[in-house]
């Protein structure tokens, strides 16, 4: 082997391994600032220069940023014009920039020499190229063993860019799911702040129900409701505007400023008057609330409120099938604190009240046109049930199968004083595929003993069957150690399944059956829950940890009932 041949093989062993050295950097340490400068001394040493450095773009001014810098002067944090510079020529042609001198070369722009007093002769630079996209350039200056950088040097310093765009741009996507992750817990934390502040569910026959669908991770929507003595239950409904977390914030603290006015027994309308001018000494960005509150005397047979623009509020009676609606007579809270919020009252009979967000009327049916208080009213006018939550349960799941455009709220008032709920059994077990015979047998043996007929037996046996399965690969992501319980309740002539888990919370707009015209295996459970049930809805355990969905069936949908 000739001499020129064994000084090519040397060089491009010693290649070869500054390569290695370079990925090897790069794999041990996210610190990216730490790994450029490591590389971009190396690669100064390598190709003999004076100095090297690495430019990063920046979106938001259109410069590129010094990241890494070597050589006698440190020019790290100083950026450059794109337009102005040899390094944003690079940058923007997306190819290689050789000036072999300096001082001669009219494109050749002296700033930087003139602002840290180091002299260039000769300057190399290549673009740094990740996934189609030049995210900035690496630069090496004055050639100290030659005259002048040349083709080879230009061909060297493009291969030592490859592996340092590539792990630019890695660093960047792990920075980008690290700090995902870290805002995804910051939203479930809000999340189950939000849901610790909505009321704990009562059992039959507490005369107020209600629930929640949030649009988006956390909802700027809330519902509560208390006793206020034997007489007397205080009911509040309200909506944040705005998305996202700041609406949350708002909701978190509106909630709680009612629910503190409310427990004084002041009269609706002196109730969020109170309220409204807390909001609007204190009030941030221009938000507001929509709110109803007030009262129902079961004694009286009396409903009285406040509505604070809110959608109307709508009365079913189900004997005569009417229906009444009152709109809002005042303005959201936290505009003006002067305004003042008129009361409206009617009697229930043994009929509902009906307490809502703008998230139900908003909702897009599949014309693309929203559903409307008209729309709405006309699927309640359908709702036939005995029990209030499964009347609730599926007002919200028709609205569900929708696009919802916002967080979506119902709250219903009636006297529900023939409404008696019997524990009938429950289990616990760990979400391990060879416990689903076992779950499958009880639900089998609850449902033949209510009298369903074996079609329907079938049905609700997958229906709970699909739900675990869920939970075990999805909730819990196939740990065959996650705890599971079920238990089943009768309310009167519903059969109600509780199936609770202590994953991670779910949010409740993931949930929803699936597009059929989607041709894809898998992902079907919510779809047959969702077809078999008559209502179900996902809702916080009390302990504020886990995810309890809530399944109904009503047993006079089943023929063979007796």
């Amino acid at each position: 082997m000739s001499q020129a041949q064994l000084e090519k093989s040397a060089g491009t062993l010693d290649q070869l391994k500054l390569l290695a050295d370079l990925s090897q950097a790069f794999v041990q340490s996210l610190n990216i600032d730490e790994t450029l400068g490591f590389a971009v001394e190396k690669i100064s040493d390598y190709m003999d220069a004076e100095a090297a450095s690495v430019f990063l773009y920046n979106k938001g001014n259109k410069k590129l940023l010094c990241r890494a810098s070597f050589g006698p002067v440190d020019i790290k944090g100083i950026d450059v014009d794109v337009n102005d510079s040899i390094v944003g020529k690079a940058l923007s042609s997306g190819k290689c920039q050789l000036i072999r001198d300096a001082q001669q070369d009219p494109n050749y722009n002296c700033n930087v020499d003139q602002l840290t007093g180091f002299q260039t002769k000769s300057v190399l630079c290549t673009p740094l190229i990740a996934v189609g996209e030049n995210i900035g350039v690496l630069q090496v200056l004055n050639k100290q063993s030659d005259v002048f950088f040349d083709n080879r040097d230009r061909d060297i310093l493009r291969l030592l860019a490859s592996p340092i765009a590539l792990s630019i741009n890695n660093a960047r996507l792990t920075l980008s799911l690290v700090e995902q992750n870290r805002l995804k817990k910051e939203i479930t934390l809000a999340r189950r702040l939000q849901r610790s502040l909505l009321p704990v569910r009562r059992k039959p026959p507490f005369p107020v129900v209600g629930t929640n669908v949030p649009a988006y991770e956390v909802s700027g929507d809330f519902y509560d409701y208390f006793s206020l003595g034997d007489e007397c239950v205080g009911f509040v409904v309200g909506d944040v505007s705005g998305k996202g977390l700041d609406a949350s914030m708002l909701m978190v603290r509106a909630s709680s400023l009612l629910r503190w006015i409310g427990k004084d027994r002041l009269p609706p309308s002196q109730w969020l008057e109170k309220a409204n001018k807390e909001l609007c000494e204190n009030a941030s960005r221009g938000m507001f609330v929509c709110v109803a509150a007030g009262y129902f005397y079961p004694k009286e047979d009396r409903v009285v409120w406040s509505n604070a623009g809110l959608p109307p509020v709508i009365h079913k009676c189900p004997d005569s099938g009417s229906i009444h609606s009152w709109i809002a007579n005042a303005p959201p809270l936290g505009i003006d604190a002067s305004l003042t919020f008129p009361e409206q009252e009617t009697p229930i009979g043994d009929g509902g009240l009906y307490f809502l967000t703008d998230g139900l009327t908003d909702a897009r049916l599949e014309n693309g046109e929203a559903l409307g208080t008209d729309g709405l009213i006309d699927y309640i006018k359908t709702v036939e049930a005995e029990s209030a939550e499964v009347r609730v349960g599926k007002i919200i799941t028709y609205v569900r199968r929708q696009q919802l455009a916002d967080d979506a709220t119902l709250l219903l008032v009636e006297k529900r004083d023939n409404i008696q709920e019997t524990y009938l059994d429950g289990i616990s077990f760990k979400a391990n595929p060879i416990n689903l015979k076992m779950v499958r047998d009880k639900v089998s043996k609850i449902v033949k003993g209510l009298q369903f007929d074996t079609s329907s037996e079938q049905q609700l046996v997958l229906c709970i069957d699909e739900a675990v399965t869920n939970i075990y690969r999805h909730a819990y992501n196939n740990d065959v150690d996650g705890k599971i319980d079920l238990s089943f309740k009768l309310q009167n002539n519903t059969l109600v399944f509780y199936l609770r888990d202590y994953a991670s919370l779910v949010y409740d707009n993931s949930i929803k059956p699936r597009d059929l015209t989607q041709t894809r295996p898998g992902g079907l459970g919510i779809n047959i829950i969702d077809s078999v049930m008559d209502s179900w809805e996902f809702a916080t355990p009390k302990d504020g940890y886990g995810n309890l969905l809530i399944m109904k069936k009503e047993l006079s949908c089943v023929p063979d009932c007796d």
